[in-house]
């Protein structure tokens, strides 16, 4: 299996299309935090929370709009989790700079991501087998979403004396396990019986 195989089908999408927007708007968060830091106006952390809201959302829209419009493809399954793991990335980094993010963390979901998307290839090279989400990775990723919006609102509150930070850290954490475990029971699955 090629890369110039994704290209089979259509590729100009609709929801390719926002896979891709979706990698390109989430930079603009790094910059109205940024700028709440240099200036202090509340302006840029409303701009940021509605910036990343469109981002998430665009992520369950994407695969709505493919299936609805028949738009399914090889490239756009390629592209979506691609562009989650370049989102999550650009968000955590920019976390890291402006909301004391711990850096930790970054390390592990960098790790998860690499492992995966290194047997994702192999499986797609040697098996011409396309691996997608599973439902715990789903998951992860809308508690990685949860997460990320924590940390840009940055509230103060606190339960049994964990800040919601920690506790959205510690639930990040436990999805990566968890997601990281089922995923590795697919591709096993899938490498072993060359079904899914």
């Amino acid at each position: 299996m090629k890369i110039a195989d994704l290209l089979e089908g259509r590729v100009a999408t609709w929801s390719n299309l926002i896979s891709m927007m979706r990698v390109l708007l989430a930079p603009t968060i790094a910059c109205a935090l940024y700028y709440e830091r240099m200036t202090g106006d509340i302006w840029y952390l409303k701009a940021a929370v509605i910036v990343y809201s469109v981002v998430a959302i665009s992520d369950f829209i994407d695969g709505i709009l493919a299936r609805w419009l028949r738009q399914v493809s090889r490239l756009g399954q390629f592209l979506d989790p691609v562009a989650d793991k370049c989102v999550i990335l650009i968000v955590a980094v920019t976390l890291y700079y402006f909301r004391q993010f711990p850096l930790w963390m970054i390390i592990v979901i960098l790790i998860r991501d690499v492992l995966h998307i290194i047997a994702g290839l192999y499986l797609f090279y040697t098996h011409d087998i396309q691996v997608r989400p599973s439902i715990a990775g789903k998951c992860m990723v809308v508690i990685m979403g949860l997460c990320g919006l924590i940390y840009i609102v940055n509230p103060l509150h606190t339960f049994a004396g964990y800040t919601l930070q920690q506790i959205s850290l510690l639930s990040v954490l436990i999805s990566i396990i968890v997601s990281s475990i089922s995923n590795w029971r697919i591709y096993s699955k899938i490498y072993f019986t060359r079904t899914r």
